[in-house]
């Protein structure tokens, strides 16, 4: 038994006749006749009958035919394989990521990106922002997402978003029947502020201080997940990176644009002597179309 044999008879079963099997193959029906009487012989089974002129499969015919699909189905799954090993080669894909894009954007681009390319890993590492541009300055990785302005040698950076922060509020609150929040309105609130670890907050202390909501913060954290989280339990109210409100419960937790405006930045990162990988690009267009896809969102 042969490969051109058990093709023969595949196309046999497809196509419902010899005559169109040979067409297919490109050859004439004596010849699919002859490789379908071999295959009998080699598997020892009566495949086919004749009946008024056509041909019809046994059931030893049928049931073999189900266990050759299954073999192509394999081949094809291999060929596919093939196709995108040779588009996007295989391996790792190997990230890291400042907090508010690891656990609230890179998530669902991973997702997409794990859904068309099955067989390449990712790995998705959170680390601060000095630890994300010694990754990539080293090559320790092959992409990078940070918050602030890369600085490092040996890395070559693009912007990603700039994006005018919001103001987090209890769903409960006053002020969340505003359409917008001015400074002035957070006179006297419970303020959860990021820490100065974070570049916005120097903007945010000349934005409140003149607003006369220059109270001492009741909290100070560096990760807008947290301030969004503590604000959702009534612990206050904060301004945060707009990417901190997807998949935000908007029972407990609602966002208002801030005035003046506060801007968040980010930057896709890359080591500065590129390797070439196709995978990088392929995640990268699916990093934009996302985000474009967030800008084009009411919040954003």
């Amino acid at each position: 038994m042969n490969l051109r044999q058990v093709e023969a008879f595949r196309l046999v079963m497809l196509r419902g006749s010899m005559t169109a099997a040979a067409e297919e193959l490109g050859t004439s029906q004596p010849s699919i006749s002859r490789l379908i009487a071999e295959l009998e012989a080699a598997t020892g089974l009566t495949l086919f009958v004749r009946n008024g002129g056509r041909i019809h499969a046994t059931d030893a015919g049928s049931a073999f035919y189900r266990e050759v699909e299954r073999s192509f189905v394999g081949l094809e799954k291999l060929q596919h394989s093939a196709r995108e090993i040779l588009e996007l080669g295989s391996g790792r894909l190997r990230i890291v990521a400042a907090p508010v894009l690891a656990l609230s954007f890179l998530p669902a681009v991973i997702a997409r990106f794990a859904d068309a390319h099955p067989r390449v890993a990712v790995s998705l590492e959170m680390r601060s922002e000095s630890t994300i541009q010694r990754w990539v300055s080293s090559g320790h990785c092959d992409l990078g997402f940070a918050t602030t302005t890369p600085d490092a040698f040996g890395v070559t950076s693009a912007e990603l978003y700039e994006l005018a922060g919001l103001c987090a509020l209890p769903a409960c609150h006053a002020l969340a029947a505003r359409t917008r929040i001015r400074g002035a309105d957070l006179r006297g609130e419970r303020l959860i502020l990021p820490s100065y670890a974070d570049d916005t907050r120097a903007a945010l202390d000349r934005a409140l201080r003149p607003a006369g909501a220059d109270q001492v913060p009741a909290i100070e954290t560096p990760y807008g997940a947290t301030i969004c989280a503590l604000v959702m339990r009534g612990a206050g109210v904060g301004i945060v990176n707009p990417l901190v409100t997807v998949d935000a419960d908007p029972t407990r937790i609602v966002f208002r644009p801030f005035a003046p405006e506060i801007w968040f930045r980010g930057f896709t990162l890359y080591p500065q002597t590129p390797r070439g990988n196709p995978v990088v690009g392929a995640f990268l267009e699916l990093v934009n179309e996302e985000m474009a896809a967030l800008r084009r969102g009411a919040q954003i």
